[in-house]
C-alpha cells in the first residue's frame, strides 16, 4: 500500500494536520472567589513588574501563529499551488526568523521558486539556507533541488556551499624536467569540466561536468519535470520521512523491493532518504539493491551508500564487489564506500584490493584511500603493501602515500629510501614525498641531501622539491562527474563518475634557507646551466628583497 503514495495520500496527511490544528480545547471554570483574588493581586502588582505569564503567552501565541502559517504553506505545496506557496513561505521566513521550522521553510521556499522557474531566486535561497545552517538536515534535499536547476553540475557527497571552491584530482608527481619558466604561485586547482589530471606515476583521473553516478539524475526538461508523477511522489515521501520516520522507512523499503514498479528516479530518492535517516537497520535493504538491482547506476548508488552506514556487515560485500565485478563503475563505487567507512576492518579490505585488484589503477586508488585515513593502522597497512609487492608502480604509489602521513615511521621510511634505495625512481619518489610532508625536518634533510648527492638527476629532483611548497594536502575523497583527459606521465582517465581527492600545492619561497640555497646554486658557475636557470625560475616566485638584490646583481 505504501508503495503507491499518491496525491490523495498526501492530502489525507495534511488534512489531518489541519483538523488537529483547529481542535478547540475546553476551558475549565474557576471559582469566582479565587478569580477575584487573582484579579486583585494582578492589579496590586501590575504597576511594579511585567507579567511573566503574559510574556510566555505571547511567545506561545507567536509559535502557534508560526506553526499555523507553516502548515498552510505546506498544504499549498501539496495542492501544487506554487505561487501562493511561495508567498506564504516568504511571509513565514520574514515574519518568524527564529522559529524552529525556518530551515524547512527556506527549503520549501526554494522548491516553489524552482517550480515557478525563478532559478536565480532559488539558488539564492539555497545558498542562504546552507550559509545560515551549514549542518542542516535539509542539506541533501537542497543538493537534489540544486542539481535540477539549468546549468548546474551534479556533484555528490560534497557541500554545495563549496562546490565552486578549490577542488581537484590528485596532484601530479614532481618531475625533474619541470620547466623553470616564471609563473604565478600555484593555487588550489579549481574543478574544471573535462580536465584530466595524472596521479603519481601517471594514474589518470577524469574530471567532468556530467551527472555523477551517485547523484539523482533529474530530467533536463522543465515541462517534463512539472508533470512528472515521480517528482510528486518523491515530495510526498520526503514529507512522510519528516512527519513519521518509521512510516517513511517502510514506504521507501517498499519502493526498493524486487518487482517494484517504481521508476529508477524514485528508487534513487528512496535510497538517498534511507541512507540519511535509516541507520544500520536499513542496511539489508540497501545491500539487496546493491546485489540485485538490474539498473547499473542504481546499483552503484546503493553500493556507495553502504559506506555511510558504517556497518561492518557490509565490508565483505564491498570487498566482493571491488575484486570480482566486471564493471568499473561498481568497482569505483565500492572503493568510495570503503573510503567512507571508519572501521579498522575497512583498512584490511582496502589492503586486499591494493594487493589483489584487477588493474594497477584500482590498486593505486586503494592505496591512496588508505593513506587518507587517520591513525597508525593505515601506516601499518602501507608498510605491509610495500613489503609484499615488488611491482615498481605499486611501490611508488606506496612511497607517495607515505608523503600524505605525518607519522614518524612513515617519515623515517622515506628518508631511508631517499638515501639508500637501489632504484633511482624510488629515491626520486621518496624525495618528492618528503617535500610534500613539509616542516623544518624535511627542508633540512633536502638541503643536506643536495650537498652530499652525486647523482645529477637526483640533484635536479631535490631542487624541484625545494622549490615546490610544503603545503600539499590530500583531502577526503569526493565523487566527481563524467569527463576525460590525459594525466601527467602516461596516465589517462575517463568515466561517468570518478573518485577524486582535493589537493593543494603552495610555494616555499618565503623560507630563508631555501632562498639562500637557490641563490648559491644560481651563482655557482660549476653547476649545470639548466639547473642554474631553474633555480632563478624558482627565485622569481619570491618577493624577498634579498632575491631582488641578487637578480639585479646578476645583470651588472
Amino acid at each position: 500500500m505504501l508503495s503507491n503514495l499518491t496525491a490523495n495520500t498526501a492530502e489525507k496527511v495534511f488534512t489531518q494536520r489541519r483538523k488537529d490544528a483547529k481542535k478547540i480545547h475546553p476551558y475549565y471554570c474557576v471559582p469566582l472567589v479565587l478569580l477575584l483574588v487573582l484579579l486583585s493581586a494582578s492589579m496590586a502588582f501590575g504597576q511594579q513588574r511585567p507579567s511573566s505569564s503574559s510574556a510566555s503567552s505571547n511567545r506561545s501565541t507567536q509559535q502557534s501563529d508560526a506553526n499555523a502559517m507553516f502548515r498552510s504553506a505546506r498544504d499549498l505545496i501539496t495542492d501544487g499551488d506554487w505561487a501562493r506557496a511561495q508567498e506564504k513561505f516568504s511571509e513565514y521566513v520574514n515574519s518568524f526568523p527564529n522559529e524552529k521550522n525556518l530551515e524547512a521553510a527556506l527549503y520549501w521556499l526554494a522548491y516553489t521558486q524552482q517550480k515557478l522557474g525563478r532559478y536565480d531566486q532559488c539558488r539564492a535561497t539555497i545558498d542562504r539556507l546552507l550559509q545560515k545552517f551549514p549542518a542542516t538536515t535539509w542539506k541533501e534535499d537542497a543538493r537534489m533541488l540544486m542539481v535540477q536547476l539549468p546549468g548546474s553540475v551534479a556533484i555528490a557527497n560534497q557541500d554545495l556551499a563549496t562546490t565552486v571552491r578549490a577542488q581537484a584530482a590528485l596532484a601530479a608527481e614532481l618531475d625533474a624536467t619541470t620547466v623553470y619558466a616564471t609563473t604565478a604561485p600555484l593555487a588550489p586547482a579549481a574543478l574544471i569540466p573535462g580536465l584530466g589530471v595524472g596521479a603519481g606515476e601517471g594514474f589518470g583521473v577524469g574530471v567532468g561536468g556530467g551527472p555523477a553516478v551517485w547523484t539523482l539524475e533529474p530530467s533536463t526538461n522543465d515541462d517534463d519535470n512539472n508533470n512528472d508523477p515521480c517528482e510528486f511522489k518523491i515530495v510526498v515521501l520526503q514529507a512522510l520521512f519528516q512527519t513519521d520516520l518509521q512510516r517513511g522507512i517502510m514506504a521507501a523499503t517498499e519502493w526498493l523491493k524486487p518487482g517494484s514498479t517504481q521508476t529508477v528516479r524514485c528508487k534513487g530518492a528512496a535510497l538517498t532518504l534511507l541512507g540519511r535517516n535509516g541507520g544500520k537497520a536499513v542496511t539489508p535493504v540497501i545491500l539487496g539493491v546493491a546485489r540485485n538491482e538490474p539498473d547499473l547506476k542504481l546499483r552503484a548508488r546503493a553500493i556507495s551508500t553502504l559506506g555511510a552506514t558504517n556497518d561492518d556487515s557490509v565490508l565483505d560485500a564491498l570487498r566482493d564487489f571491488a575484486l570480482n565485478s566486471q564493471d568499473n563503475d561498481i568497482i569505483e563505487a565500492s572503493l568510495y564506500a570503503l573510503s567512507k567507512h571508519t572501521g579498522d576492518r575497512a583498512i584490511a579490505v582496502l589492503s586486499d584490493i591494493a594487493v589483489s585488484g584487477k588493474t594497477v589503477g584500482q590498486r593505486k586508488l586503494a592505496i591512496l584511500t588508505i593513506s587518507t585515513r587517520p591513525g597508525e593502522p593505515a601506516v601499518d597497512a602501507l608498510f605491509r603493501i610495500y613489503d609484499a609487492d615488488q611491482s615498481p608502480e605499486i611501490r611508488r604509489a606506496v612511497i607517495s602515500s607515505f608523503g600524505n602521513r605525518k607519522s614518524e615511521r612513515a617519515g623515517n621510511k622515506l628518508v631511508e629510501i631517499a638515501r639508500s634505495s637501489d632504484s633511482i625512481e624510488f629515491r626520486k619518489a621518496a624525495i618528492n614525498a618528503i617535500s610534500r610532508r613539509g616542516g623544518d625536518k624535511s627542508i633540512e634533510f633536502l638541503l643536506s641531501l643536495y650537498d652530499s648527492e652525486k647523482n645529477e638527476e637526483l640533484k635536479d629532483q631535490i631542487l624541484n622539491s625545494l622549490g615546490y611548497g610544503s603545503a600539499f594536502y590530500v583531502g577526503t575523497p569526493i565523487a566527481i562527474g563524467a569527463g576525460s583527459g590525459s594525466g601527467s606521465g602516461s596516465g589517462s582517465g575517463s568515466g561517468q563518475a570518478t573518485i577524486a581527492y582535493p589537493a593543494y600545492v603552495g610555494s616555499r619561497m618565503n623560507d630563508q634557507r631555501v632562498i639562500t640555497k637557490l641563490i648559491e646554486i644560481a651563482r655557482n658557475q660549476k653547476e649545470p646551466m639548466e639547473r642554474r636557470k631553474r633555480a632563478i625560475g624558482w627565485l622569481s616566485r619570491s618577493k624577498d628583497p634579498k632575491v631582488l638584490e641578487f637578480l639585479q646583481e646578476l645583470l651588472k
